[in-house]
């Protein structure tokens, strides 16, 4: 047997990617401070049982979904660390939903007979597309449409195949999930979908469409109606801010300064150029809400490397974006998938009518970020893995190894390295690091490289603190354990699946019931929140994949 020791690289380098995005995503990002988080942590708060009601407009599923992931964390939890305990825990969730949307890319790719090792190098290169990676670090609902849009294809792809209703079926809960979370997302992926089958519509047969629609409709009810229950307020009603009430002129469409792009790019000049906003935000970080927050781990202590530009890291953003946009038009000799490769120009288009006023008023001139790249960043992960795979399919091995190298570098330097470790960085640094996931993996390495002193958190230590002295517990002639209190220590209520109670006094006390399968009891008044329909739909979800997933098995044989 023959090893293909390129294939072996390329996946090697694939779970290298996926590893190290998700680790300084975790490690030097804080989810807290994304786009809208208090605005969304309402869901947070309604599913922990402090609220009664979100208030807000958006469907339960994704922010349900995330909260399983936050009340797992809640082990590890820290009241002055909450924040990084959180995002943690976010990103976590994202990260699951961004597997999920990986394996569905993945079985899309073979589907259209495109080579194993291509499709690991192409992946490898969306771990580190600054839109994907962006989107990894918030929580927002746009993360769902990643994790379902590539399945939605694929079973309509084998219903268009074979006129089998089944496959039809199949994705139809997936659209119901989608249709009732965010409105956008909807109609940007229904738009996306007539746009890439527009002209296999006429093929659908009208028997197997109408019992489709049908099971969607009364689908999309349910899990409306529950949704509308929680949140007290329809998904169909979006109240404005008044900053936000009204539209862009025409000029928004054409309106750009190519030498503003370079030595103005900053948030705000180019509120009324919809390329400039685009160029600026799709590789870069136009609206400084991921690596150029000002609180971002990202930004401290970048160590300026490329003295020829003005702004270095926003030029060559800018740069990746133009290449991008051109290289969406360029025909590849071997390549037949056009209309994937054009699809995130629907994202623009409908993001565009938005903002010029044709779904109401939802335009703020001063900012102009309706447009935000971030809305339709699903749709841009779908066209620049099929302009990566027209790269490949032209170009040889020694090249993609190039570039492979490139885009790391190219990626690490956008985002923000590298750095100077500093004594009041390092401290902060040391302290994001110990609550993160990573810190397993990553502590050796900053211990030993950038010498920092790290202690990972663990249960035990979110839970019963970390002491060197303590009073060990006297061992009874009956073989069962006798433990004493300690005066240094505070009281903890912990708790088992069982629902029985124990108040430990002192810190062996505290581990050995930890041992025991006791974990801290964060609520007295324990309210449990989970939404019925919701998380049938999970169920229902995970049966369409897993149904598409076996239809899809003879792609790996190829």
């Amino acid at each position: 047997m023959v090893i293909n020791k390129f294939k072996v690289f390329s996946i090697f380098y694939f779970f290298s990617s996926l590893i190290f995005t998700f680790s300084i995503g975790e490690i030097f990002y804080n989810s807290i401070d994304g786009t809208d988080f208090y605005r969304y942590f309402r869901y947070i708060e309604y599913f922990k049982g402090s609220i009664e009601t979100t208030s807000r407009e958006q469907g339960l599923f994704y922010f349900w979904f995330i909260s399983l992931f936050i009340d797992f964390y809640d082990q590890y939890y820290i009241a002055d660390k909450w924040e990084f305990i959180y995002s943690s825990a976010i990103q976590m969730g994202n990260f699951i939903l961004y597997l999920i949307g990986l394996l569905g890319l993945f079985i899309f790719l073979k589907t259209k007979k495109i080579n194993t090792t291509k499709i690991f190098i192409s992946l490898s290169f969306l771990n580190f597309f600054p839109p994907v990676f962006g989107a990894r670090l918030i929580m927002k609902p746009e993360m769902l449409a990643f994790a379902i849009f590539p399945w939605i294809l694929i079973g309509l792809d084998k219903y268009f195949l074979n006129k089998e209703i089944s496959h039809l079926l199949s994705v139809v809960p997936l659209l119901a999930i989608i249709a009732t979370s965010k409105g956008t997302v909807f109609i940007l992926i229904a738009s996306s979908l007539l746009f890439i089958y527009f002209n296999k519509i006429r093929k659908l047969k009208f028997f197997d469409i109408g019992i489709a629609i049908t099971i969607f409709t009364i689908m999309s009810y349910f899990l409306y109606q529950e949704n509308l229950n929680a949140n007290s307020v329809s998904m169909l009603s979006h109240p404005e801010l008044e900053s936000y009430r009204y539209k862009a002129s025409f000029s928004f469409i054409y309106t750009l300064s190519i030498s503003d792009l370079f030595l103005k790019p900053f948030r705000n000049v180019h509120a009324g150029s919809l390329f400039g906003i685009t160029f600026i935000d799709l590789f870069g970080d136009y609206f400084n809400r991921y690596w150029d927050h000002e609180r971002s781990l990202f930004i401290s202590n970048r160590r300026e490397v490329v003295s020829f530009l003005d702004y270095p890291r926003r030029n060559i953003s800018v740069i990746f974006s133009i290449v991008f946009f051109i290289s969406t038009f360029i025909k590849g000799k071997s390549f037949k998938h056009s209309p994937y490769t054009k699809v995130y120009l629907v994202g623009i288009a409908i993001l565009l009518l938005t903002s010029l006023g044709v779904f109401g008023l939802h335009f703020n001139p001063n900012k102009g970020d309706t447009v935000k790249t971030h809305y339709y960043f699903f749709l841009l992960a779908f066209s620049f893995i099929f302009i990566v795979i027209k790269f490949l399919n032209e170009t040889k091995q020694k090249t993609h190894v190039i570039f492979l190298i490139f885009i790391f570098l190219a990626f690490s330097f956008i985002v923000g390295f590298p750095k100077n470790y500093e004594a009041d960085f390092n401290e902060t640094l040391s302290e994001k690091i110990s609550t993160t996931l990573s810190c397993r993996f990553v502590s050796s390495y900053f211990e030993n490289i950038k010498d920092l002193d790290i202690k990972c958190l663990t249960k035990q230590l979110a839970t019963c603190g970390s002491f060197n002295q303590y009073n060990k517990p006297i061992e009874h002639e009956d073989g069962y354990l006798i433990f004493q209190a300690d005066e240094f220590f505070q009281n903890v209520n912990l708790q088992d699946t069982d629902g029985n109670t124990v108040t430990v006094t002192g810190y062996a006390e505290c581990l050995h019931y930890l041992e025991g399968g006791y974990f801290k009891n964060q609520s007295v008044d324990y309210v449990d929140r989970t939404p019925p329909v919701n998380r049938l739909f999970l169920y229902l979800a995970m049966l369409s994949i897993f149904y598409i997933l076996y239809n899809s098995r003879n792609s790996f044989k190829k």
